[in-house]
């Protein structure tokens, strides 16, 4: 009778750690989905602006405008990720984010491209957001680790955009082919959300949510000066990712001359360098402490993103490209896995309180495009150069901050 029991218990375990797995293994595929559009925005970006005749301002309020918008809007949905609604959230999520796609594969003028790019940034929120935060949940402990894992599926995705609208552009395909597809794609892997377990520790017993609790939790993590540190290095690396990313494509085309097919090809091998960096970086994390990490190679990213910026010439700015791709080593995935890790088992908070924090990239990438507007594009990347000297600055020591772990935080129960 007790082997039975013993039996039984481990064929319990067993099952959760099977669903566990293939849980990751989808949000894994769900940021590789969210990437691989991200690419597919910054590389179409320059035909899109061709054809329906958009100016820099527009630009930079399409890529801005919708993440204020979104800040006035993520946060809650991130607190109530804290609740059981959060499974019901990523699904919700997934289909207005392919409905928005689809809308841009059929736009024909800047007000449904805006209003697209409007409804897919709440909605990648509660899609992407969430279900990263999930992955960080089943992973207690191993959240930097994680996310180094999270940010390769991410840059597969990075890589293999740029490349697909290349041979997009090879077969007169033009650019709407890809939102389409990624349209499909996204609502596959919402399906797919719809039919698996998601994990119930997430404040489960608030049937329904509790606002009173969810903002006394929101409060009472905004006040964490650990967790405010991270958001706020994290925002300031932003300027060297996200926002780089964004005016890449523009950057190569409008100031080094680059031709369609270049452009495509250059943002590609930026992408593999991309790649690179994320592998390296995961081997690295057993061997070294990210913060000196981080420290480190934002003193290098420094250095070459300004010889980027000076150099007259074509090929010299693909390398230093390159090299600046590699350098921002770890950035991302040390930065959120610290914030996750100062405030364990409230991921849904901290990613409400990182939403707050996003408006701060959304400024940043409109100030792009309205510096551009009056005084050129390549004056305004410079503006981008505050984001490895803010983390040389201000990246704390290994000896600061120490990441504690929450004993009680229990990641065995499941529910549908």
């Amino acid at each position: 009778m007790l082997e039975y029991t013993n039996k039984k218990g481990r064929n319990f375990y067993h099952r959760v750690a099977r669903s566990a797995a293939s849980l990751s293994l989808l949000f894994l595929l769900i940021e590789f989905f969210d990437e691989l559009t991200y690419a597919i925005d910054g590389a179409a970006l320059p035909w899109i602006r061709a054809e329906l005749q958009l100016t820099y301002a527009q630009v930079g309020l399409m890529l801005g405008l919708p993440g204020i918008i979104s800040t006035l809007i993520e946060p809650s949905i991130m607190l109530l990720g804290d609740t059981n609604l959060r499974k019901r959230l990523v699904v919700a999520g997934g289909l207005v984010m392919g409905s928005s796609l689809a809308i841009i594969a059929s736009s024909r003028g800047f007000p449904a491209l805006l209003l697209a790019f409007i409804l897919s940034y709440p909605a990648s929120g509660a899609f992407v957001t969430l279900s990263q935060a999930t992955l960080m949940d089943l992973n207690p402990g191993r959240e930097t680790h994680l996310m180094a894992r999270w940010t390769v599926a991410g840059s597969l995705g990075n890589l293999i955009g740029p490349f697909l609208l290349a041979i997009g552009f090879a077969f007169s395909l033009g650019w709407r082919w890809a939102y389409a597809f990624l349209g499909v794609f996204g609502l596959t892997l919402t399906l797919r959300c719809l039919f698996k377990a998601f994990p119930q520790h997430l404040a489960a017993s608030q049937n329904p949510p509790d606002l009173r609790i969810l903002l006394h939790d929101l409060w009472h993590t905004a006040r964490n000066r650990k967790l405010l540190r991270w958001m706020g290095l994290l925002e300031m690396s932003d300027l060297m990712l996200d926002v780089f990313t964004s005016y890449l494509a523009l950057y190569f085309s409008d100031v080094a001359g680059a031709t369609p097919t270049q452009t495509s090809l250059i943002l590609g091998a930026s992408m593999v360098a991309s790649l690179a960096s994320d592998i390296a970086v995961i081997p690295l994390l057993e061997r070294i402490s990210g913060r000196v990490l981080v420290r480190a190679s934002s003193a290098v990213t420094a250095v070459l993103y300004i010889g980027l910026l000076l150099s007259p010439w074509m090929a010299a700015k693909i390398v230093l490209l390159l090299l600046v791709r590699f350098f921002t080593l770890g950035w991302y995935p040390i930065l959120q896995g610290e914030s996750y890790a100062s405030v364990p088992g409230k991921s849904g908070t901290v990613m409400a309180i990182n939403s707050i924090a996003g408006i701060l990239g959304s400024i940043f990438v409109s100030m792009i495009g309205l510096i551009a507007n009056q005084v050129g594009l390549s004056a305004a990347m410079w503006f981008l150069l505050l984001g490895p000297v803010s983390l040389l600055l201000f990246m704390p020591s290994s000896s600061e901050l120490t990441i504690t772990k929450d004993p009680n935080f229990q990641t065995d129960n499941y529910s549908r």
